[in-house]
Parts: structure tokens; sequence; C-alpha cells
């Protein structure tokens, strides 16, 4: 039996926002299914106001590589209303493949004009930068590979990019020091540790700036060229408190960095954005659990004020504007991202506000309900109203990590499902980010042991709460969320009527074998590259699937560039060694996708087998039982 599938419109994501350095302008890149545009916000109104700009052409492209924006862009607004797009090269492997493009372009009535392009040698990605003042200074900062960064001068008037500076390791992040010479950058080098450089443009030179130390990653967040306040970020451990930075402030006429207690005792994890236009208030984000606020602290009387708004997510970039405004990316379940807005009017405090731009979808509504764990109490993001445990089919979703977490923003997985009728309960177990410190480390050097209790305890919770006529729950997990649906599936067999892994590895020893450098640097930080051979054994889903028994759909990316797609296609071989029969016990599906695409169920195609498989997946398990 086919399920008819829920009748949705294209499921818009936006990304990309950055600010003209005035403030008068914002971007970002809009995508619905396969469709990628370019939108820019006109700021300078009381009510933001949006216009989509139709992409034009690159001159001499061919049908399929002559558009200026896709999913791999950067764009970048000017203070004059021009916009700057930048777009990498690369293969099917992700490699770079002959030049990136840049391009100047303008907004006409028609859409979107060229007006200058440059080709860009070897670029693997890139991110554009504008210095304010009169002259505004642009620069392009290119990765190479994983061992070069080169930062370009962009001059409208020059039909060739300025080479200005090639710096070994990845450059990333980005503050001006000033109105065009010195740029301040994060700076990944040797180790993959992150230290803050200072790059002076003129003199073509750069230098360490901001390192703790050899542990740390320390990362420049926010300059005032007016007051000279700088914002600094360290993870050193004697700094970090509850898995959060800590935040620094290095005041004018130099002096040590200094941590101001207000500022960090909080149980949030707080994230510095920007500063006001005098310099004299820093922005902050709080993450406290799966939802967002900003607040605002004072350096002169070392007072830090909330600003009410909307549930949701908040997310970096931001920008404070000379008129008080606070404009910073929003999204909410039932609100695709966008932009809000915070007012301090006079006589009043803060107050934000969301502006829908998707107005004509009915998404569905989510709550935060708190539900019982095996060591405290768990926080859960639930789609299907109050009724939600007696719906007929319901999905127990594993986020990705370990340190990570589901945030209260929108999932257009999750709406696909809830469309669908199916209930989503996402929960933020044990290594979670957001709860503090002794929610977190358990999880710290022992992957599927505390977070995998937690999933087996909620698991058995729900099935227990169901009414027995009702199917038991379908466990669906993406990147480490996958190899913890796995686990879960293969140590409680009875518990699940199905499971979907999008993008699993099979066991962090075999990540770390097979994973690009970044990876595993990561998964050796976190301890897990000398797991005992015994323990392994049980953490291991090459061994432990003998024992898997519900209907498995397993999705990969061929261009995935963090979990290798040999991981899944070796669970797949292992479950044919076993006599499973795909098709009928397991399902697997391999996309043209990378991580993020599998991830987020970008693909129509995959989006649409998760959905009729957590449908079906009783009625296989049901036949399935039957045949043995």
């Amino acid at each position: 039996m086919i399920e008819t599938l829920p009748d949705l419109p294209p499921i818009p994501s936006r990304f990309g926002f950055a600010f003209s350095a005035d403030g008068r302008w914002a971007t970002c890149l809009r995508s619905a299914q396969d469709s990628v545009v370019l939108e820019r916000w006109d700021l300078t109104w009381p009510r933001p106001c949006l216009r989509t700009l139709d992409d034009a052409r690159l001159p001499g492209g061919d049908e399929t590589d002559d558009r200026i924006v896709d999913r791999r862009s950067g764009a970048l607004p000017l203070n004059d209303g021009r916009v700057l797009v930048v777009r990498p090269a690369v293969d099917d492997r992700g490699e770079p493949a002959g030049h990136g493009t840049l391009v100047a372009a303008e907004a006409t009535p028609a859409g979107l004009r060229i007006t200058r392009s440059w080709a860009v040698p070897r670029m693997l990605a890139g991110f554009l930068l504008a210095a304010p003042g009169q002259a505004q200074t642009a620069v392009l900062v290119v990765v190479e590979d994983e061992r070069h960064s080169r930062i370009w001068r962009i001059s409208p008037s020059s039909p060739v990019l300025e080479p200005l500076l090639r710096i070994p390791g990845v450059l990333s992040g980005g503050v001006w020091a000033d109105e065009g010479r010195t740029l301040a950058l994060d700076h990944d080098g040797a180790g993959h540790r992150t230290e803050g450089i200072l790059v002076d443009l003129r003199e073509r030179a750069w230098r360490p700036f901001w390192s703790v130390s050899d542990t740390s990653s320390d990362r420049i967040a926010a300059y005032s060229p007016r007051s000279g306040v700088l914002a600094v970020t360290t993870t050193t451990p004697g700094a970090q408190q509850r898995g959060a930075p800590q935040i620094g402030l290095r005041l004018p006429g130099g002096g040590p960095v200094r941590f101001p207690e207000i500022l960090n005792r909080s149980a949030a994890y707080r994230t510095p954005l920007t500063f006001d236009a005098a310099g004299e208030h820093l922005l902050v984000r709080e993450i406290a659990g799966a939802t967002a606020r900003l607040a605002v602290y004072a350096t002169e009387s070392d007072r830090i004020t909330p600003v009410p708004g909307p549930a949701g997510m908040l997310w970096a970039p931001a920008h404070w504007a000379g008129d008080g405004r606070i404009h910073v990316r929003f999204s909410a379940p039932h609100q695709p991202p966008t932009l809000a807005t915070a007012r301090h009017p006079a006589r009043t405090g803060w107050d934000m506000a969301a502006h829908p731009s998707d107005g004509a979808a009915a998404w569905r509504h989510a709550e935060l309900v708190e539900l019982s764990g095996p060591a405290g109490p768990i926080e859960a993001i639930v789609y299907g109203g109050p009724g939600w445990r007696g719906r007929p089919r319901l999905v127990l979703a594993l986020h990705g990590g370990p340190l990570s977490a589901w945030h209260y923003e929108f999932e257009p997985l999750f709406q696909y499902l809830a469309a669908a009728g199916v209930s989503v309960v996402a929960p933020n177990y044990r290594g979670s980010t957001g709860y503090g410190d002794e929610h977190l480390r358990p999880v710290l050097g022992d992957w599927g042991g505390p977070d995998l209790d937690d999933v087996l305890h909620l698991g058995q919770a729900i099935a227990h709460g169901r009414d027995t006529a009702l199917p038991r729950p379908v466990v669906l997990g993406a990147s480490y969320g996958g190899f913890l649906a796995l686990l879960a599936a293969c140590r409680v067999p009875a518990l699940w009527s199905g499971c979907v892994a999008l993008a699993p590895f099979t066991s962090a020893s075999g990540l770390h074998r097979t994973a690009a450098a970044i990876v595993r640097d990561r998964v050796s930080r976190l301890g897990l590259s000398a797991v005992r051979d015994e323990q392994d054994a049980r953490r291991d889903v090459l061994r432990a699937c003998e024992a898997l028994t519900a209907p498995l759909l397993v999705a990969h990316g061929v261009r995935d560039e963090v979990i290798p797609v040999e991981q899944s296609r070796a669970l797949r071989r292992r479950l044919l060694e076993l006599g499973r029969t795909e098709g009928v016990d397991f399902d697997y599906l391999e996309t043209a996708d990378d991580h993020n695409g599998v991830v987020q169920a970008w693909s129509p195609v995959l989006r649409q087998a998760v959905v009729r498989f957590c449908l079906t997946a009783e009625r296989t398990l049901a036949l399935d039982n039957e045949r043995r």
C-alpha cells in the first residue's frame, strides 16, 4: 500500500545572511527544492522590506553553470546598494575544480545586472568582507585547501583581483579593527586549534593576536572602532563554564583581557554578536535549552539586560544600526528563517518582533515539553499537539553531534512528518548543549553511553504510555544521531517499529580510521580514538546489527565530506552477509548530496522516502514477522 504524502508548498530555507557596513541593506540566499535565489532586505523602512532579485546569468556560461547563486554561494551587500556574490567551483567530491567566480551586480527593476566579474584561482570556499567608512574597502577571503588561505582586494574599477597575502591555515570570522587597513580573523592552523590574528592589509603582513593556550579555541568576536573595545572568546578549560566559551573584553589602551563575572556566570550559553554604534553596549545571544534570546551588556556599568522576544532560535550575524534597531536572523518551528528586529523605545524596555515572509503556508506548531529521564529531566520539542502520545505513528528523532542539540526552530523534515499525521518527539538527551556542564559532560569520551541510555529510557516510556494497539515508535537519527538510532535499534530491537539512519557512522573507531583529518582530530580530542575493544563491540553497529529486527532505512550522500559514504556501504554489505534482503528487510539510498544535504533531507526524493517509511514501517514489520 502506497501512502499519500502531504501536499505541502516547497519548503523554504534562508541562509547566508549578511549586512552592509552601514546597516542599510541585508542579503540572504533562499532555497526551495532545487531553486536558489538572492534576496535583499531594505532596512531603512520601519518594517524591513524584502525583495527577491531574479538571478542574472554569467556571460559565456552553459545552462547548468551560468547562474550567479547556488547553495555554495556567498553574498554581501555594499553601502551603495550593489551586491557582491562569490561562488566556488568544486567537483563531485567537493574538491576545488578550476576557478571560482566573483561578481558585482546591481539591482534593477528587472532583477540583477552584472556590472563586473572576476575569476578566483583555486577556491574551496570563501567569504566577503566590506569595511566601514566612505571608501569601503572590500576583500575576499579564500580558503584554497586545508593548508592555505588567501586574501584578495576587490576594486570595482579593476578587471582583476589584487592578491594581498597568502596565510598558512584556514581563515574564518572577520572583524574590522578600523575603516579598511586592519582585519581581525580566526585562524585554524596546525592541530586544527583556533586563534585570533590581525592582518595589516597595507603592509601585507599578519601576526597572532589572541591566543590563550595550545589546547584552547580562541576567537575574535566583535570590535568597536569608535570605543576601541574588543570582544573575544576562549574555551580554555580554566576559563570554560558549563560547556560554553568564556567571553572576554579588552578595553582601550591595551592591558589584559578581563572576563566580566556577570557576563559569564549565567547557566545560559552566551555568544557575543556585535557592539552598538558607540561601542558602549555588547549584544550577546543566550541559549538556554532549546531556545535563544538576546541580551545587552553595558560595558561601563557592568550590567546585562535581557531583550524579550518570541520563542525561537537566533543566529549570527546581527547588526546594531545607528538608530538603535537590532536586526538578527530568527526562526521558530512554525516560522522559516527570517529577520527579526529589536527596538528600545524611549522610556520603555526592549521589544523584538520577527518579520514573517512565508505567510502563505500554515506551518505546524510545536511545543516544548519536559520528559523524565534516567538521570533527570529531558527537554524535548514535540509536534502533534496535546494528544501526541496517542497519534497512530510516532517518531523519536535524535540530533547529530555528539555535542549539539535540537533547537526550537523551523525543521523541514519535521514539518512533512507532522503534516502526514506523525507525532515527532525531538529530545535533548545527555550530551546536548545548552543545559549546563552536568548534562553535557557525561558523553565526552563515552559515545553511545549515557545518551543511548536516555534514548532507550524515552523510547520505553513513550511506548508504555501508548495504547498497545498502536505501532511502536520509529527511531530516526542523522549523523551522530544516526549512529545512536542504529545502536538503539540493535540494543532493544522489540522497542521499535522502524529505524531511519541518515548519514550515520558505524563506530567511533571506524569513523576515526576513515574520516578526513579535521573529523579525526575532533574524534581524538573527544577521547574516542582508543576505545577499548570489549567496549567497542557493544558500540559497533557492524558487530551489533545481527540483532536488528525492525525495518531499516539508511541514506547517505556520495559527496559527504564529514562521514564517508563507505560507513553506510559497509553496513549494507554486512546486512547482506547476514542474509538480509535489500528492499524487504532494509532499504538503502545513496544521493548526490553532501553531509548537510542528507542530514537536513534537502532532496524531495529523500524527504518523501523518509516520510513514507515512517508511515509504513509497522506494516513492513508485520509482514516480515509473518514471513519468518
